[in-house]
């Protein structure tokens, strides 16, 4: 299987535990103890949404050999073309984030730091407007392509689908259960390696 299926979630469920249980509750803490954890968090969204991108991939290949038709395809490559825009977008936010942290002497200085780059034209409507969902809503839609196309079960692509929406809601238990929920998903998806299809006996020469 390929690793990029595990490491994709985990990464990203660690991220989310470093900004929402670390660095959101404790704005008291020391500069030398905040910045260091602000770091490792966006660090680790960093890997996972690398990671995820691997596994975008993979899928958008999966689901283009299971098109059967020359619309099908296209709409397999415009869904995992939305996708990647919305990886480029979420990974943009990360180092943005990285750059402020590295930039501030303190927490308070972040937030003069961040409008600055938040003034620039067209900024937020990509890097932190909904562009970024892009990223797991194009990879839900693949998913759900495999799945219709009997390469994968429908339960862990509806999972997943359900892991995308909690994630979506912004809410920190929803967000982590919808973490682990497409953990799952991408596990099984991945075990099942829906791109590599069986050869039938037949065809190899065994009666």
């Amino acid at each position: 299987m390929n690793k990029a299926f595990v490491v994709a979630p985990v990464a990203l469920i660690l991220g989310v535990l470093g900004m929402k249980f670390g660095w959101a509750p404790n704005d008291d803490l020391d500069w030398d103890v905040a910045l260091p954890l602000w770091t490792a968090a966006h660090v680790a969204y960093v890997v996972g949404y690398l990671a995820l991108g691997a596994v975008l991939l993979t899928v958008w290949v999966w689901a283009r050999d299971a098109a059967r038709s020359a619309g099908e395809r296209v709409g397999v490559h415009v869904t995992g073309a939305v996708g990647a825009v919305g990886l480029v977008a979420v990974l943009g936010q990360m180092v943005i984030d990285l750059l402020v942290g590295f930039e501030a002497g303190s927490r308070a200085e972040m937030s003069a730091i961040s409008d600055r780059y938040h003034d620039l034209p067209g900024f937020d409507a990509f890097f932190y407007g909904l562009v970024p969902a892009l990223s797991l809503a194009g990879l839900s839609v693949l998913v759900l392509w495999l799945a219709a196309r009997g390469r994968v079960d429908w339960w862990p692509a509806l999972l997943f689908l359900a892991g995308t929406v909690g994630i979506g809601t912004q809410g920190t238990a929803l967000i982590v259960a919808g973490g682990v929920a497409v953990g799952v998903a991408l596990y099984v998806v991945g075990r099942a390696r829906p791109g590599v299809l069986s050869v039938p006996a037949a065809r190899v020469g065994v009666r």
